[in-house]
């Protein structure tokens, strides 16, 4: 029975690790808004409105950054969110062909830290 319960727990901690990466957000403003259903996800500014810009947006990049980015956005009540390109943040070094613990590692290998950023914008009546 208690092998079966922290099987359940360890399967329950994997399963809530595995969703969307965590988005960290910058506020540029106090205001808040209603939470949104639609997010409109925009490469450029928009000419033909006018809109506030209120948060900036970032998260590791990865195959759903985009969709992390989109529902953050929902969340805080933007209108659109503009992707602006992939900022890089260096690199790690990876151990390959052994482990640090067991001693010198075979070698290493540069893994890059890069992440997506967005600004969330609020269309203007």
């Amino acid at each position: 029975m208690r092998y079966q319960l922290i099987l359940l727990i360890i399967l329950f901690s994997l399963f809530a690790c595995g969703g969307l990466p965590s988005v960290r957000e910058m506020r540029y403003t106090s205001d808040t808004f209603e939470p949104t259903a639609n997010v409109e996800v925009l490469q450029t500014w928009p000419r033909d409105r006018k809109y506030l810009e209120f948060a900036e947006l970032e998260v590791s990049a990865g195959a759903k950054a985009n969709d992390a980015l989109r529902d953050k956005a929902m969340e805080m009540g933007a209108d659109a969110i503009v992707i602006g390109p992939p900022h890089r943040h260096g690199q790690v070094q990876v151990p390959i062909g052994g482990t640090i613990s067991d001693g010198p590692a075979g070698s290493f290998r540069g893994v890059p830290l890069n992440s997506v950023r967005a600004v969330a914008i609020k269309y203007q009546p």
